[in-house]
């Protein structure tokens, strides 16, 4: 996620209508996030371009803290890389949540445990991280929490899986876990644990085939983790 920079941010609000789903496209709605957008210091996050993109932009998702006809509103929009201010890891954002700062505050610095009890470096993006990062209401009780986590060992990758499952019934929440490889993609933890051949690996410039053995043999070769990125 990255903060937009002061002297972008109205530019951006005013071409967030643009970014919107068809169905949110609707006077309202484009008056509402421009707004909010304003008033509040909701990040951009960094995706990858649907289109060809200007010399020296890069293209941002905006997600905000309501829905509309039951759906997450949502815009992308182009930044000139100038306006790019800070850059907040997913780890940095999870680090960064204090207890009782918000209702899930809890929970999130419990799955964060969790994970160094198995030797597991855990991050937030999606929702928990909005909320972590804005203090704005994006997490609701129906809500998955999306995290991305580094391992030193397929043992601590298994151990973490299977507490997941505790965590989960404790709090009635889902968990939707992204591994970040040493290769640079991110796996699906619960595909890296099975008994596959070959699992979907992610990154910025689409998603590929990788062999699942190797991938593990690459996580247990890493030295032990240190600080979270």
């Amino acid at each position: 996620m990255i903060d937009i920079g002061p002297a972008h941010r109205r530019p951006v609000a005013d071409a967030l209508r643009d970014g919107l789903l068809p169905m949110h496209r609707r006077p309202d709605v484009a008056e509402r996030i421009h707004d909010v957008f304003l008033a509040t210091a909701i990040p951009g996050i960094v995706c990858a371009p649907k289109a060809p993109l200007p010399a020296g932009s890069i293209q941002i998702g905006v997600s905000f803290p309501f829905r509309e006809d039951g759906v997450r509103v949502r815009s992308a929009v182009t930044l000139p890389c100038g306006g790019v201010g800070a850059v907040h890891t997913p780890w940095e954002v999870a680090g960064r949540i204090a207890a009782g700062a918000f209702p899930e505050a809890d929970e999130l610095l419990e799955l964060a445990e969790l994970g160094r009890a198995h030797g597991i470096a855990v991050g937030l993006f999606g929702s928990a991280a909005l909320q972590a990062l804005t203090g704005l209401p994006y997490l609701e009780p129906c809500s998955d929490i999306d995290a991305v986590v580094i391992a030193r060992s397929t043992a601590g990758l298994r151990s973490f899986h299977a507490a997941l499952a505790g965590f989960a019934s404790r709090h009635d929440r889902s968990c939707d876990v992204e591994v970040a490889t040493p290769g640079g993609l991110g796996i699906k933890l619960k595909e890296l644990v099975s008994d596959v051949t070959a699992v979907a690996g992610r990154g910025m410039d689409g998603v590929r085939l990788v062999d699942r053995r190797r991938v593990l043999d690459e996580i247990d070769t890493m030295p032990p983790i240190g600080p979270a990125p």
